[in-house]
């Protein structure tokens, strides 16, 4: 029995990005409005700053009003489902298959509405804002690993984000840098 580890963003949901629609909603240059949520993105992440807190700094920066969640608004992924049935096929075999994902409060809520079926495929659920620890940090891993009762000799993960895959790799982690080939995907979880 082995655990595996799945990135939400661009593994199990495709197409999760927002910033460069919401930075068109209101005419501002994408390379400085990215450059500015960048300092944001970890306190997002990790659950110690609101959104309400971010979208207050952009009123102030830029000068705009927003009156709704545009991290929610712009937020319309795609479910990998060639994924979700490996995910089946893991765990109809024995094997422990669980969410890892550097998340914050408005996906994380839009994807447990809007995507019920990824709550029913998978065996634990953990989200950075919820945990307060983001990847690439090691301590990510093994709080998971502690949770579910595995080692890393006997943890798999899969993650879109090479600084992600090297940190779990110095943990032993047996890894998978995701770039969309699903026959990749299915070669390294041995199906």
């Amino acid at each position: 029995m082995s655990l595996y580890i799945f990135d939400m963003g661009d593994v199990v949901l495709l197409g999760v990005r927002t910033l460069r629609r919401m930075a068109e909603q209101y005419a501002l240059e994408y390379k400085e409005f990215r450059a500015d949520y960048g300092l944001y993105d970890k306190p997002l992440m990790d659950g110690f700053m609101d959104p309400d807190d971010y979208y207050r700094h952009m009123e102030l920066k830029y000068g705009i009003k927003i009156d709704e969640d545009l991290f929610v608004k712009y937020f319309d992924p795609v479910l990998n489902t060639t994924l979700i049935s490996y995910v089946d096929m893991l765990r109809k075999r024995g094997d422990v298959c669980v969410i890892g994902s550097n998340t914050f409060a408005p996906h994380w809520n839009y994807m447990k509405i809007h995507y019920k079926e990824i709550v029913e495929h998978f065996d634990a659920l953990y989200a950075s804002h919820l945990m307060h620890i983001t990847k690439p940090v090691k301590a990510f891993w093994r709080h998971i690993m502690e949770k579910e009762g595995f080692d890393a000799r006997d943890t798999f993960f899969i993650d879109d984000r090479l600084e992600n895959i090297e940190a779990a790799e110095s943990l032993g982690i047996k890894c998978l840098l995701f770039r969309g080939d699903n026959d990749d995907l299915r070669s390294f979880l041995d199906l």
